[in-house]
């Protein structure tokens, strides 16, 4: 039996079909005609274009989204412009200058601690294979024929692999590498197909035509699996599947406890694709949308008018209540390699966030006039990110004002009266929060950096990550007091990070008198359940015994008892 990491639940059995990409080597080679070299690059970006319009002509809707976001990085002007300049002042060949600017992309994004951050990387090392191959003009494009029940054994899975694929006979997908907010990945739950990612020497230990079955809660790999044990995982096949059906009637509800304590559940997205496969129903609003992803893949800034097209078309999608736009939260560990910024000895803890923001209104006041233009068509709210004293609040918003005079006197339209919120992740932000909250509209915390910062420990670092802990004591009682900072100035708060969709915290934040949780999509239903069983009274007491104690995991311990009797 071989173990790894859910990427998609759900019991898969069938034969194996051994898909082993080669990594293409590309050696560095001068040349001594750069025209016709770069002759040869647009013909192949060309190419590649093509093939993946004729993948968006025929795919289905959520390949189709993420498949444009594709053909918008391959038709970006300032990449070509770039690949251009290696060839013609460095005199590479086509083939190196290709490999060496996308793997500057592939290194900016990978030096992120997020790991939806991280899962972008495979998109560009994606569209970097594509272009190479049609410059090798080898044959990767073929469509590989799948059988019926067929289980995919891979060492990676791209989306460009997906597209070569007929899913409807896919059982499941087995891959050495991967990442569980992968574009793949995402299009697998789409379509219900189990994937395990992370599973070592995977391509080497299963053969061609072996009878796989694969347990997408545990992670299980089981190579000619017996009887026996096939009709335990069919059994567990069935009570999922019945799992399933139930999970569906939380579609189209709003979120309540057993004794009518409402709460809202919205969507953390970072990009359009994923706001245009969204199912109908299955939330109130996006919660956080990351701005950052529409900087991190650019060589130049954006442009107020493409951020506004964006913008336009979230604000517009009639099935989203409302939409908490993210300022543009840089620095620390996201670095933008068209921002020259100076290097810090402690990044996290230098010009990152609001404080970058502020330090350049040229790209703070160009990200908000194209937020504000967009708000006159939906409801979008703006939050400052990283805002850790009163004097950072108070600037920002005078920048927004300053905006808004701007486009009045241009005689555009947007919404005046648009909500401005801060993000809750500085302690000092949290000890303040009185204060902060009679000058904003409401509250989010991020629990991600709040620990980190709490706890004085880099969640990246394998070093201190046990001391990484949303369960600390300190954390909770940090989360308590904004949540009463909120409460005593009537405005609403929510929490945005990864822990807001942990079972066991949700008692504690009921408890509390959270108003809304902003969770990844795939998490929807589950947490609505696990709500709609627990009872508020109840979580009040919990709360109260919880903020006696001084140990994480004397806390985790009296949560997990808690869960386990609802």
């Amino acid at each position: 039996m071989l173990k790894g990491e859910v990427a998609s639940e759900g019991i898969g059995i069938g034969r194996a079909k051994l898909i082993i990409s080669e990594s293409k080597i590309i050696h560095k080679q001068t040349i001594r005609n750069s025209g016709d070299e770069i002759q040869r690059f647009h013909e192949a970006l060309s190419e590649t274009i093509k093939d993946t319009e004729r993948i968006i002509s025929k795919a289905e809707e959520t390949e189709k989204e993420i498949m444009t976001a594709y053909l918008m990085i391959m038709q970006d002007v300032n990449l070509a412009n770039k690949i251009e300049n290696l060839i013609k002042f460095s005199n590479y060949c086509a083939e190196y200058a290709v490999e060496k600017e996308f793997d500057s992309i592939f290194k900016d994004i990978l030096n992120i601690d997020d790991e939806y951050m991280k899962a972008r990387t495979e998109d560009i090392v994606d569209i970097k294979n594509n272009i190479i191959t049609k410059l090798q003009k080898t044959n990767d494009n073929e469509i590989i024929e799948i059988k019926p029940n067929t289980i995919i054994v891979t060492n990676e899975l791209t989306l460009s692999d997906i597209a070569k694929l007929n899913l409807n006979n896919i059982s499941g997908i087995i891959t050495e590498k991967g990442n569980t907010n992968s574009h793949s990945s995402i299009v697998a739950r789409v379509h219900s197909i189990p994937v395990v990612i992370g599973v070592k020497n995977a391509t080497k230990i299963i053969k061609e035509k072996d009878h796989i079955a694969i347990d997408g809660e545990t992670g299980e790999v089981h190579i000619n699996i017996n009887k026996n044990d096939e009709q335990k995982l069919l059994d567990k096949k069935n009570r999922k599947q019945q799992e399933q059906k139930e999970l569906e009637k939380y579609k189209n509800t709003h979120t309540k406890t057993k004794d009518g304590y409402e709460i809202k559940i919205t969507l953390n997205i970072g990009e359009l694709s994923e706001l245009r496969s969204l199912e109908k129903g299955i939330s109130e609003g996006i919660g956080l949308f990351r701005s950052e992803l529409l900087y991190l893949n650019k060589n130049e800034m954006p442009t107020e008018e493409e951020q506004f097209l964006i913008y336009k078309e979230i604000a517009e999608n009639p099935d989203i209540k409302h939409v908490i736009i993210r300022t543009l939260d840089i620095g620390g560990d996201k670095q933008l390699k068209w921002l020259k910024l100076e290097k810090e000895e402690n990044p996290f803890l230098g010009n990152r966030g609001i404080r970058l923001c502020l330090s350049n209104l040229i790209l703070f006041k160009t990200q908000l006039k194209a937020i504000l233009r967009a708000s006159y068509y939906g409801q979008l709210l703006i939050m400052f990110p990283m805002i850790s004293c009163i004097e950072e609040l108070r600037k920002a918003k005078q920048v927004v004002e300053e905006c808004k005079n701007e486009l009045s006197l241009e005689n555009i339209h947007y919404n005046k009266e648009i909500k401005i919120g801060v993000m809750i992740e500085v302690p000092s932000a949290v000890l303040i929060s009185n204060g902060l909250a009679k000058e904003c509209d409401f509250f989010s915390i991020g629990t991600n950096d709040l620990i980190q910062y709490t706890t004085a420990t880099e969640r990246g670092n394998g070093k201190v990550s046990e001391l990484y802990n949303k369960y600390h004591p300190a954390v909770i009682n940090l989360i308590k007091q904004t949540i009463e900072a909120a409460k005593c100035s009537k405005i609403p708060c929510s929490m945005c990070g990864e822990a807001a969709s942990d079972e066991l915290l949700l008692p504690i934040l009921i408890g509390l008198g959270l108003d809304e949780i902003s969770i990844n999509p795939n998490n929807v239903l589950k947490v609505k359940k696990i709500i709609s069983k627990l009872e508020k009274e109840k979580c009040t007491k919990l709360v109260e015994k919880i903020l006696n104690l001084y140990s994480a995991r004397e806390v985790e311990r009296i949560l997990k008892e808690f869960i386990e009797m609802i």
